[in-house]
Formats: C-alpha cells, sequence, structure tokens
C-alpha cells in the first residue's frame, strides 16, 4: 500500500483542484426551489445530521453508501458533460459524459483495491461534489453559503477534536453497496482518505468566486493551507479537512475588503452580482 505522505498528498491536490472544477448550469425546473435554507441543509446540518444518525443508526451506513453508489455517478456524468465543448450539440455532450463515468467507474469496479480503481472512484467522488456544489450556488445566496461553509468548518472541527466524529465516520468510510463496488461516500486513495464533505466545500468556494480568473489563486491558497495544516498528522491521526477551505475563504474575504477600502478601487461585487455572476460562468 502506498505510504500516507504520498496518498495524503493526493487527496490534498485533489480537494484544491476542485476550486477549479466544472460548475453546470442548474437546470431550469429546478429554480422555483431557490431558498436560504440550503445554505444550511447542505453544509452545516448535513454534517451534523449525518454524523447523528450513524451515532444513533449505525446501519444507516449501507444507505449512505447506496445512495452514493447510484448519486455520484449521475452527478459526475453532470460535472462531466459542463467539461465538454459547448459546440457539441446537447446529446453528443451526454454520450461523451456517459461514456467517460462508464469508464471511470468500470475501472474503479475491476481495479477495487488497487492505486488505478482508487484513483478512478476518487474522480467520480470528486466531479460529483463539483455538481452537487455547482447547484447549490444556484440555489442559496452566495453571501449564506459563505456563512454556512464557515460554521461547516468550525462544526467539523469540533467533532473532530472531541473524538465524536471517530464511530461514526469509521462506519462510513466501512460501509460498502457490496458485489466489490467501489465506496464513493469518502475518497480514499493509498493509506489516506477524503471526507465527500471536504471535497464538497472546496467545490463552494470555487463556485463563490467571481470572475473565474479568481479561482487559481484561491486553488493554490487551499493547497497551501492544507500541506501545512496536514502537517498536525505527525501528532495526531484525524483533522477535518474543511478547515483550510474555510480559512481560505476568510483570507480571500479579508483582502476583497481591503481592495474595496482601497481609493478609487470599484470594490467586490454585490452578493447578487455574485450570484448572477455564478450562472453565467457556470458551463
Amino acid at each position: 500500500m502506498l505510504a500516507f505522505w504520498p496518498s495524503d498528498a493526493v487527496l490534498v491536490v485533489t480537494q484544491a483542484s476542485l476550486v477549479c472544477g466544472p460548475r453546470p448550469r442548474l437546470p431550469g425546473p429546478l429554480r422555483w426551489l431557490r431558498s436560504s435554507a440550503w445554505a444550511w441543509l447542505l453544509l452545516p446540518v448535513s454534517l451534523g445530521g449525518t454524523i447523528g444518525l450513524l451515532a444513533v443508526a449505525p446501519g444507516l451506513g449501507l444507505g449512505y453508501a447506496w445512495v452514493a453508489a447510484v448519486g455520484v455517478p449521475l452527478m459526475a456524468a453532470v460535472a462531466v458533460a459542463a467539461m465538454v465543448p459547448r459546440r457539441l450539440v446537447t446529446r453528443w455532450r451526454a454520450v461523451v459524459a456517459l461514456a467517460a463515468v462508464l469508464a471511470l467507474g468500470a475501472v474503479a469496479w475491476t481495479c477495487h483495491g488497487d492505486l488505478i480503481g482508487e484513483a478512478a472512484a476518487v474522480a467520480l467522488t470528486a466531479l460529483s461534489a463539483c455538481a452537487v456544489a455547482s447547484y447549490l450556488a444556484g440555489l442559496a445566496p452566495a453571501r449564506l453559503l459563505k456563512v454556512g461553509l464557515v460554521v461547516m468548518a468550525a462544526l467539523d472541527a469540533v467533532l473532530v477534536f472531541s473524538h465524536a466524529l471517530a464511530g461514526p465516520n469509521d462506519t462510513l468510510n466501512a460501509a460498502t453497496p457490496g458485489g466489490q463496488l467501489p465506496h464513493l461516500q469518502v475518497a480514499a486513495f493509498g493509506s489516506a482518505l477524503i471526507g465527500y464533505g471536504d471535497l464538497f466545500v472546496a467545490a463552494v468556494l470555487g463556485c463563490l468566486l467571481v470572475p473565474p480568473s479568481r479561482r487559481w489563486p484561491a486553488a493554490l491558497l487551499v493547497l497551501a493551507l492544507s500541506a501545512i495544516f496536514d502537517l498536525l498528522f505527525l501528532v495526531v491521526d484525524e483533522l477535518p479537512a474543511t478547515v483550510p477551505v474555510a480559512v481560505a475563504l476568510l483570507v480571500l474575504e479579508w483582502l476583497g475588503g481591503r481592495r474595496k477600502a482601497g481609493p478609487g478601487h470599484p470594490g467586490a461585487v454585490s452578493d447578487d452580482r455574485q450570484r448572477r455572476g455564478v450562472m453565467e460562468h457556470r458551463g
């Protein structure tokens, strides 16, 4: 098995790259679901609710595994379709997306336990996180998403450092849909693993950055903060990987506030304009 540090490095780079991941458009029929509540339901509440449910009913881990086995490939296909050049007609974009996801799924299944199989499973999980985050950004106001992201990271840190996360986390990580299907509810590579929520928040951060040119510096910032933060693995066995993403968001907000305060600078775009920009630059 691959040693921990190179395994961790792969997952850290994967998480940071999602800041620049694909941004599929929110389907028109879903726009009537827009509500501020989504910022809480899919960020801090989803984390706390999942841990609470698994703590009192460990058998639900199998349900989560099956939801991931079905939902992750579907959402990964949505993300891949958004990466296909728009000059292709819709049906060909769908064919390309389906073929890519089927190929990744086949590798993840047939090479189960090998690094190449784990890499394919991580790719599926990461791509699906981009699609879910992009849909969330179309459903909830950007300002509340920022607050929800920071609250989720704070909750994650409390749960991890109080060791309240260990039992439910082990249950979720060990759950398998059977038939040697990959565990898509987490991203495991070599000797390290990262939760779906840890990838999801990085993708959410990318959705909040308008224009898209701001995403690469943000991704590098997340990468640097995660690399430094993970040095704590020298003394602990588990860390909340949402924290570097939240810190990156706070740093970016602080820098944006300083630019806004500068003389003659147009300032940061408004929250409403940010939301419109997210929709315009998604594709």
